[in-house]
């Protein structure tokens, strides 16, 4: 399984920082798909965190859905943070932090959102254990992710070139639900939606990955003569899935996800 290190996705993160807000539509779909669900909610929270905050574009919608909680922001791409603090109009406590390594006091936080985040960690595991800490008894954790299917299509162009892993496997539902229960979560509820895209070609692609803060794109290195050679069947691979009269398509498939912390939490040794 490809895993980024998460240095790396810092680096290039902090790269797209300036241009993320204009390039980020997907991120942003997504986010908005994400807040909807929370009017299904019954919550009065005190205290939000958004983890993986970047630039802060959730805060506003957050802010409108529970007029005067404190809105907490964690991110571990500097650049982003800073960015979000340029925007006059956002007043939120931020932290630069691993979401491995919330500086947050357990169960001190009401409700957790996290937009397109999880994908980039090298194991959703201790960020479900930390997440479930920082929450207060009969709070929510709510977060999207990207699926094992999202760019399908050029992991299987490459795999015509060769058997080198060059796109990020994601967990899927059965990986993620587990893992959350692993750690305490309750009523759990998962589900899958697929977003289909087009681009004008594979270069185009990686030019937007990049944009997006996904420096570690599936486009691969093909410098030389055996890495041009390489990249150019990937292209061919890739071109045959070339809509008539349009693009290329583009995969992603998104994950949504619920899990409660439990009300009461029995102590082993305790009575029944």
């Amino acid at each position: 399984m490809v895993r980024l290190a998460s240095d790396w996705i810092r680096r290039g993160f902090n790269r797209a920082a300036l241009a993320y807000d204009e390039t980020a539509r997907l991120q942003q779909w997504v986010e908005s798909e994400l807040v909807s669900r929370l009017d299904f909610l019954d919550l009065t929270p005190r205290r939000i965190l958004d983890l993986g905050c970047g630039t802060g574009h959730a805060e506003p919608a957050l802010g409108r859905a529970y007029p005067g909680t404190v809105l907490v922001g964690i991110d571990s791409a500097f650049n982003f943070l800073r960015r979000k603090q340029e925007q006059e109009d956002r007043r939120s406590c931020v932290f630069c932090a691993d979401a491995r390594a919330l500086p947050l006091a357990s169960e001190s936080i009401d409700l957790v959102f996290s937009n397109l985040m999880l994908q980039w960690c090298e194991n959703p595991g201790p960020v479900f254990g930390e997440v479930f800490r920082v929450l207060n008894g009969r709070s929510p954790f709510l977060f999207s992710t990207f699926g094992p299917r999202t760019l399908h299509e050029v992991k299987e162009a490459w795999a015509r070139v060769d058997r080198e892993p060059h796109v990020l496997d994601f967990p899927g539902l059965p990986e993620l639900g587990a893992q959350l229960s692993r750690h305490g979560f309750v009523e759990v509820v998962l589900d899958v939606e697929t977003v289909i895209e087009e681009v004008a070609s594979l270069t185009e692609l990686g030019r937007m990955l990049k944009h997006m803060g996904a420096n570690s794109h599936p486009m691969g290195s093909h410098r030389g003569l055996t890495g041009r050679a390489r990249w150019q069947g990937v292209n061919e691979a890739y071109e045959a899935r070339r809509r008539p009269g349009g693009g290329l398509p583009v995969t992603y498939e998104i994950i949504y996800g619920m899990g409660w912390k439990p009300s009461l939490l029995r102590r082993v040794g305790d009575p029944s």
